[in-house]
């Protein structure tokens, strides 16, 4: 428990470092689990079928108990470009989850994707956006 504690803090330092002029989050992307020693090793190519490790970090600390993780494609089908959901996930924050989230997913398409994170009570405006590609 306290190397995660520690590891927490060293993300909120490094995050307030580096530009926490925004109201948003912050998303980063590996393809192996995320820890103090790779936190800011931010990977956006993945293979198809492997797993994309997220970290989560919130502008400020969350009131609100639930997180909605979306996942949409980038497509070209349309005359302006679209998108396509393909997962969305809600997740319950603990007490000591109030500032970030980590977890995975898999996906199995070629493309260029982008994850959204929203509080329950704003969809309208996520708290992070990041993007990635599947090759």
């Amino acid at each position: 428990m306290r190397i995660y504690k520690l590891f927490f803090v060293f993300l909120l330092v490094v995050f307030f470092i580096t530009g926490c002029a925004y109201d948003r989050g912050l998303i980063l992307f590996n393809s192996v689990p995320i820890t103090q020693n790779n936190a800011l090793h931010d990977k956006k190519v993945f293979k198809t079928g492997s797993k994309i490790y997220y970290l989560f970090i919130a502008p400020k600390k969350m009131s609100n108990d639930f997180i909605r993780v979306q996942v949409f494609s980038m497509t070209d089908k349309d005359y302006l470009g679209g998108y396509e959901v393909v997962r969305t996930k809600d997740y319950r924050l603990m007490k000591d989850e109030r500032y970030y989230h980590t977890d995975y997913f898999t996906l199995w398409e070629k493309g260029k994707y982008v994850m959204q994170v929203f509080s329950h009570d704003d969809f309208k405006n996520p708290l992070a956006v990041n993007f990635f590609y599947i090759q």
